[in-house]
C-alpha cells in the first residue's frame, strides 16, 4: 500500500490557436503564490473538474478559447498517465503516457461518472491507483448504501477557498444536509480501511464467520494500538540513527572507559590509604616526642630545684662563717665553724647538675626539632590527601557519575529500540492473523448495525498527528487536540472550531486533511496522497490574546506562515501538497520546492497561469 497513490506532475489548459497554459508540479510541496486574479483559484477548479467535479472552471476572460484541460499524473510505482476533460461537453479521456507523448497515442474515452460495475471511468481508475477497493458506503440511517467514488477522496483532500474557512468538519460535503450520514461513513471507511459492502447483504453468516469477524475487529484495534506504540517509540528514538549493534557497541565502549576510570580511582584510593597509614604513624611519633619533651621539661624543673637548694646551702655556709667562735657550753670544747669537705661537695654537685642541665636543654631542643619535622611531614601528607580528595570529588567521581548516566541512558534507548522491534514483529503477526480471518469472512453476508464511530486508539493516533502538525506550525505554545465524535471534528485547547475566526479555521481544516493523509500513510491505508489547498494562510490571523485589543489591530502572523511552509517542504516522499495562496514562502524554502509566483505584471516574471494573448 505504501507505493500506491500518485502526484500531479503537470497541468495544461489547451485550445485551438491558443498558447498552452501549463505548469509542471512535483512530489512534495508545490506553492503557487501571487496577486489576486492571476489564475490560482482557476488552477484549483481545473484540477477539481478533471477529478470528476460537476462544475466547470469559472469562465474568465483569459480562458476564452480554451477547450480542454489535461492533467499528467505520476504514480509512486513510476507509471505515467494523462487525463483529459473537455470544457465543451465534459467528456473524459485517458492516455497511458505523459503529456509530451499524447500526440503519439490515441486517447481512450472513459466515463465521467463513477460506476462500480464498470472500471472504464475516471473514478475507478483513480481509485485503483490510490489502492482503494472500496465498493459501498452507508448513505442513511436505514442502512441503504451507495457507491464509494473518487470524489469521496477529493472532498477530504481538496479544500477550496470557501470550504477551507468553514467551521464545520471538512468531512462534510458542502451545500447539503442530507449527505451527513454518507459523509461520516466515507470518513470512517477512509480511517479504518473497511467499507460498508456488508450492509447490502441479508444472508446470515455461519458461526465461524461471525467469530472471525469479531476477531478481525479485535485484531484491527490491536493493530492500531500497536502502530500507535510504534509511532510513539519512533518519535522518542527520532534522534537515534544507529541500530541495536551500535547500541551494544556504545554501551561496551563506555563500560571499558568506566573500567579505566575505576582503575584510576582504585589507584588513588590505594595511595590515599598509604598516606593515611603513614599519617597515623607520624601522629603517633609526634605524640611520643611531645610526651618525651614533657618529661624532659619536668626533669629540667628538678635540676633547677636542686640548683636552688645547693645555692641555699652555699649561702648558709657563708653566713655561718661570719659567726664568732665560742666554746661548747656543755663540754667547753671549741666549735668547728668551717667544714671544708662540705663546701667542696656542694660545689662539685652544682657543677654536675649544671652540666646535666645543659645536656638536657640540648636534648629538649633536639626533640622540639624532631616534633617540628613531624609536623611538616604531617602537613605535607595532609596536603597530598586533600589533593587526592579533590581529584576524587571534583574530577573522577563526577566523570564516573556521567559515565553511569550515559550507560543508563543508552541501556534505556536500547530497551526502547528492542521494544519497538518487538512491536514491529507483533504488528506483522497481527496483520497476518487479520488477513487470515479476512479470507474466512470475505464472503461474509452478515447484516451489520450502523455505527459511524471510529475506535478510540485510531482517534488518539489521528489527534496526535494533528497535534504535531499544529506544534510544527507554531500555532500556539501549548496545544491539546481532542476529537468531537458528534461533530466529527477536532477540539483544540478545549475549544471547538466555531470559537475561532475564519483564518484560524482555515489552518485547522488544513491540518485536518493533512492529518488524514499522514494517518493513512502510517497505517498503510488507501489515499491518493494529493492535497490541494486554496488560500490556507491568506486569512490566518493570530488569535486575540489581549481582550483589550480590537480585531482591527490583529496582524497576520508571519511566523505561522513560515513554519507552515518550512514543515511541508520537509514532507517530500510519497505525498504531494499543492498550495495556492497570496502568501510567499520563506526565501530558504523556495529552492527546496516547486514554486510559481504570478506577478500580474507583464514585464516582471510570469503574469499568471494563462499567458497574455498578443
Amino acid at each position: 500500500m505504501y507505493n500506491k497513490g500518485f502526484y500531479i506532475s503537470a497541468l495544461s489548459l489547451r485550445g485551438q490557436n491558443k498558447e498552452n497554459a501549463e505548469i509542471t508540479l512535483a512530489e512534495g510541496l508545490n506553492v503557487i503564490s501571487g496577486a489576486s486574479d492571476t489564475g490560482k483559484t482557476f488552477i484549483f477548479e481545473c484540477i477539481n473538474y478533471v477529478f470528476g467535479g460537476s462544475t466547470k472552471p469559472k469562465n474568465i476572460i483569459e480562458s476564452n478559447g480554451y477547450t480542454e484541460i489535461l492533467i499528467e499524473i505520476t504514480t509512486y510505482d513510476e507509471r505515467v498517465f494523462t487525463l483529459k476533460r473537455n470544457l465543451t461537453d465534459g467528456k473524459m479521456f485517458k492516455y497511458d503516457c505523459g503529456l509530451k507523448e499524447i500526440c503519439k497515442q490515441a486517447p481512450i474515452e472513459i466515463g465521467n461518472q463513477h460506476d462500480k460495475d464498470d472500471e472504464n471511468n475516471y473514478s475507478s481508475f483513480l481509485l485503483s491507483l490510490s489502492g482503494a477497493t472500496y465498493k459501498n458506503v452507508v448513505k442513511n440511517k436505514s442502512g441503504h448504501t451507495t457507491s464509494f467514488s473518487f470524489r469521496d477522496f477529493v472532498h477530504i483532500s481538496m479544500l477550496h477557498e470557501k470550504k477551507i474557512i468553514e467551521s464545520a468538519s471538512p468531512i462534510y460535503s458542502e451545500g447539503s444536509r442530507f449527505t451527513k450520514t454518507r459523509s461520516e461513513s466515507v470518513f470512517r471507511t477512509i480511517m479504518t480501511g473497511k467499507d460498508d459492502s456488508a450492509f447490502e447483504e441479508t444472508k446470515k453468516s455461519d458461526t465461524e464467520k461471525l467469530r472471525a469477524k469479531v476477531k478481525i475487529d479485535v485484531l484491527e484495534d490491536m493493530i492500531v494500538s500497536t502502530r500507535l506504540q510504534i509511532e510513539e517509540l519512533t518519535s522518542e528514538l527520532k534522534s537515534v540513527n544507529f541500530n541495536i549493534e551500535d547500541f551494544e557497541k556504545s554501551i561496551s565502549d563506555l563500560k571499558v572507559q568506566l573500567s579505566e576510570k575505576k582503575q584510576t580511582l582504585n589507584i588513588l584510593e590505594s595511595n590515599k590509604q598509604q598516606y593515611w597509614d603513614t599519617l597515623q604513624i607520624l601522629k603517633s611519633d609526634r605524640m611520643l616526642l611531645n610526651e618525651i619533651k614533657s618529661r624532659f621539661n619536668l626533669l629540667k624543673k628538678n635540676y633547677e630545684s636542686d640548683l636552688e637548694r645547693l645555692a641555699f646551702i652555699e649561702e648558709a655556709e657563708y653566713y655561718l662563717g661570719q659567726l664568732i667562735d665560742v666554746k661548747c657550753p656543755v663540754c667547753n670544747s671549741d666549735f668547728i665553724s668551717e667544714v671544708p669537705e662540705l663546701n667542696q661537695a656542694v660545689a662539685a654537685e652544682i657543677d654536675k647538675i649544671r652540666f646535666q642541665l645543659y645536656d638536657l636543654n640540648e636534648t629538649i631542643k633536639e626533640t622540639e626539632q624532631k616534633i617540628l619535622a613531624k609536623e611538616i611531614e604531617i602537613q605535607q601528607i595532609n596536603n597530598e590527601i586533600k589533593k587526592i580528595d579533590t581529584i576524587l570529588e571534583e574530577e573522577l567521581k563526577p566523570i564516573l557519575g556521567r559515565f553511569n548516566e550515559k550507560i543508563d541512558e543508552l541501556i534505556l534507548l536500547r530497551d526502547k529500540y528492542k521494544e519497538r522491534e518487538f512491536h514491529v514483529e507483533k504488528l506483522t503477526q497481527l496483520q497476518k492473523e487479520r488477513d487470515y480471518f479476512k479470507k474466512i469472512v470475505e464472503n461474509n453476508n452478515t447484516t451489520l448495525t450502523l455505527n459511524n464511530d471510529i475506535n478510540e486508539n485510531s482517534i488518539k493516533l489521528f489527534c496526535n498527528i494533528i497535534k504535531k502538525l499544529l506544534e510544527e506550525w507554531k500555532i500556539e505554545e501549548n496545544i491539546t487536540v481532542e476529537f468531537d465524535h458528534n461533530k466529527k471534528d477536532i477540539i483544540v485547547n478545549d475549544k471547538d472550531k466555531e470559537s475561532f475566526g475564519k483564518g484560524y479555521a482555515a489552518v485547522l481544516n488544513s491540518a485536518f486533511v493533512i492529518g488524514i493523509l499522514q494517518y493513512t500513510i502510517m497505517l498503510g491505508l488507501p489515499h491518493p496522497k494529493v492535497i490541494v489547498l486554496d488560500s490556507p494562510l491568506t486569512t490566518f490571523k493570530e488569535r486575540e490574546k489581549d481582550k483589550s485589543i480590537s480585531s482591527d489591530e490583529i496582524v497576520i502572523n508571519d511566523e505561522v506562515k513560515q513554519a507552515f511552509f518550512k514543515y511541508l517542504s520537509t514532507q517530500k516522499s510519497g505525498m504531494q501538497f499543492i498550495i495556492l495562496d497570496n502568501a510567499i514562502p520563506p526565501k530558504e524554502v523556495i529552492p527546496k520546492i516547486k514554486y510559481y509566483n504570478f506577478t500580474k505584471n507583464e514585464s516582471l516574471g510570469r503574469y499568471g497561469f494563462i499567458p497574455l494573448q498578443n
